[in-house]
């Protein structure tokens, strides 16, 4: 037998019978603790596993919804643009066929903008050279100038149809304001 055959173990060997009292000692008693140990291993890595990917996929959500409110609102607001312009292109093909300052001008033009965007509500707000559209969760704000020529009256509207109207009083000679509303 060689040395290395010959190796001893210095843990105490247990064949399962009672030492004092029918207990096995501590030392040899191996039952279970690796299951147990195991188990909770695995609970902690799952866990962190799972926070890892939920605050992963929290930022990715949160950009791709702040696109999607940007583009969103781009597109209505340039629906908006287009109306406040066409308004304006009517209100002065109406000006140009009125005799000598004689006839009342009304211009009404109709936009039916959607209610809300990626499921948030947003506000429009229009003056004299831009239209900016605008939500608050997420902080979005989408600028976009308009070419009328007319006087744009300032104001704030809630996200949805709009009425956009042009009036010249009969007898006036100067140009009219267009207004924005809420329908």
């Amino acid at each position: 037998m060689s040395d290395a055959d010959a190796a001893v173990d210095d843990r105490p060997v247990s064949d399962g019978s009672s030492e004092a009292g029918g207990r096995v000692p501590l030392v040899a008693d191996e039952r279970g603790v690796s299951v147990t140990v195991g188990y909770v291993l695995t609970l902690a890595i799952g866990a962190l596993l799972l926070s890892g990917v939920v605050i992963a996929v929290g930022g990715v959500i949160d950009g791709q919804t702040q696109r999607t409110v940007e583009s969103e609102l781009s597109v209505a607001g340039q629906i908006a643009v287009a109306n406040v312009e066409s308004a304006d292109r009517f209100a002065r093909a109406a000006e140009a066929d009125r005799p000598e300052s004689e006839g009342t001008v009304n211009v009404v033009v109709e936009a039916d903008l959607p209610s809300r965007v990626a499921g948030r509500g947003y506000r429009i707000e229009i003056d004299s050279e831009t239209v900016l559209v605008r939500t608050d969760r997420p902080d979005v704000r989408v600028e976009i100038p308009h070419a009328a020529t007319r006087n744009v009256t300032e104001t704030t509207v809630r996200g949805g149809p709009i009425r956009i109207s042009y009036t010249l009083a009969d007898g006036n000679s100067g140009p009219g304001t267009i207004e924005v509303t809420e329908r």
